[in-house]
């Protein structure tokens, strides 16, 4: 009698488990080292850049608190005011200018992960901080 060969069950599937295993790994590692700044863009100028500050939530004086905290911080603030609506959640930094590197050092100095770029032609500023109803996150409790 010829002997039989034995298929291993599952092999087929123990290859695609260890496969998914190692993709959701990396993806864990790289989002990880993002939340650290790792991956983030770099400034490409020495020079200070100019910051407009919104108050986007409505909070009396944010606008100021906010543009005190960058300036303590070493940052450039032009001006600050009111935004055009007072609907913002979550504070929104966004490049005006092209550098994304110093928006991200922007948005990580307010513990912000949300940066956006809106180029401009002759932009005013390079950065402008739309402050969110989460501000208690960079400024701590009223």
């Amino acid at each position: 009698m010829a002997a039989k060969r034995r298929k291993k069950k599952g092999s087929g599937a123990s290859v695609v488990y260890t496969i998914t295993v190692l993709v959701l790994l990396a993806a864990v590692i790289y989002l990880g080292f993002s939340v650290y700044g790792v991956f983030a863009p770099r400034a490409s100028r020495s020079e200070p850049i100019s910051i407009l500050v919104l108050n986007g939530c409505g909070a009396e004086g944010i606008g100021f608190r906010t543009a005190k905290h960058l300036r303590g911080l070493g940052f450039d603030v032009v001006d600050f005011r009111n935004a055009e609506g007072f609907g913002y959640e979550e504070t929104v930094v966004v490049d005006r200018s092209g550098d994304m590197g110093s928006a991200v050092n922007v948005a990580r100095q307010l513990r912000s992960a949300n940066v956006i770029q809106q180029l401009q032609t002759t932009p005013l500023e390079d950065v402008v901080v739309i402050v969110g109803r989460d501000y208690e996150r960079f400024l701590g409790e009223s």
